[in-house]
């Protein structure tokens, strides 16, 4: 029978969601109690803001893979280690199952790398019951692979590893940070941070960023428009602006280059990526910031603080945001003076300088106040 790349990824992916449900259970159970863990997803939908209510399940991968990639309250990172192993293969994953979703033909090399990292994913957390049949699938992948390359399968092994090493790497060093311009580490005010007790704390969610994992070579981004390219950058994008959403759409476009290994983004490429992040089917607003489909800006009324040392450049903060926070600080202090509540709102983006440019773009969302 020849190998047929989407149905091994598939056949990955839907063993991969059988064990990280126990997996996820047992590490929460502790803290939930006789709560199913989805209730901590029901809430952090809710401190995001989201416009409707999800129903999650515990079997379904979309719902696992954000368990053990985003922060999840007070608890943090529970499944994680100092090297952010399970944030990188998770975010992968999560392409992987967003590639899927929107119907990607997928290559046998993806197969192979895609399986690979639910195999690496277990192997993280000691599933032994899991691993046997997550190695068969990988194995039936690097056989089909090592044919189609003319190679054994050591070395169509080996050529994946090295591969995934330099993604790996590439993935560690891509980031846009802001140059440093506060002589101090500049944190947000207590009271911003305060909300209503629940399961995972009672404290907004900070802004935190996406984990960049390199997915592919700067070819793809090469061959656009083509169908496969163009099914590649969108899921990249799509997953981004869930993740980081509101987020500029500058951001979004160096991040998803950074995600096929391009660090510098040239006008011309720049406009590509933005067409096709465009055509995903992302709302875009007049300040050109990218909302995922869970938010509705026009009544969205939260906010993600974030300190100095953060990777979000304050003109890449929403001016909806920054305005929302306005709006909580003016109600928490009612008649603050304007000079006041600027500071509050620069100091909970992590901000104490007024430059010209932080400024006007601070007056931009003010003016959402009036």
């Amino acid at each position: 029978m020849p190998f047929k790349p989407n149905l091994s990824v598939k056949e990955g992916l839907d063993h991969l969601a059988t064990r990280l449900d126990p997996i996820i259970t047992a590490k929460l159970a502790p803290n939930l109690g006789e709560h199913p863990w989805t209730v901590v997803l029901d809430i952090l939908d809710e401190k995001k803001g989201y416009s409707s209510s999800y129903q999650h399940w515990t079997y379904d991968l979309q719902a696992q893979l954000r368990m053990i990639t985003e922060r999840l309250g007070d608890f943090g990172y529970p499944f994680d280690d100092k090297q952010r192993t399970v944030s990188t293969l998770g975010n992968e994953l999560r392409i992987v199952r967003k590639q899927m979703a929107h119907m990607h033909s997928f290559t046998v090399d993806e197969a192979f790398r895609a399986n690979d990292f639910c195999v690496r994913l277990l192997e993280h957390f000691a599933d032994e019951d899991g691993l046997g049949e997550a190695r068969r699938v990988r194995h039936e992948a690097l056989v089909a692979l090592a044919l189609a390359e003319g190679v054994t399968e050591q070395a169509a092994a080996e050529s994946a590893a090295s591969a995934s090493s330099e993604d790996e790497a590439a993935s560690a060093s891509a980031t846009d940070l802001e140059p440093a311009d506060e002589p101090e580490v500049i944190s947000p005010g207590a009271e911003v941070l305060e909300l209503e007790p629940t399961v995972i704390g009672a404290h907004r969610l900070e802004f935190e960023p996406w984990t960049v994992v390199k997915v592919g070579t700067v070819d793809v981004l090469d061959e656009l428009p083509k169908k496969a390219a163009k099914e590649k950058v969108r899921a990249v994008a799509l997953e981004i602006a869930t993740y980081e959403g509101p987020i500029h759409l500058d951001r979004l476009v160096d991040k998803t280059a950074q995600s096929f290994g391009l660090q510098r983004v040239r006008a011309g490429r720049e406009k590509k990526l933005g067409y096709q992040i465009k055509q995903a089917g992302l709302f875009i607003d007049a300040d050109k910031f990218v909302w995922p489909n869970e938010i509705d800006p026009a009544c969205w009324t939260e906010f993600r603080p974030n300190d100095s040392n953060a990777d979000r450049p304050f003109i890449h903060v929403s001016p909806i945001e920054i305005a929302n926070a306005a709006r909580f600080i003016k109600a928490k202090q009612p008649g603050i003076a304007k000079a006041d509540l600027d500071t509050a709102v620069l100091r909970t983006f992590g901000r104490k300088r007024r430059t010209k440019q932080f400024a006007a773009h601070l007056a931009k969302a003010t003016d959402l106040l009036e």
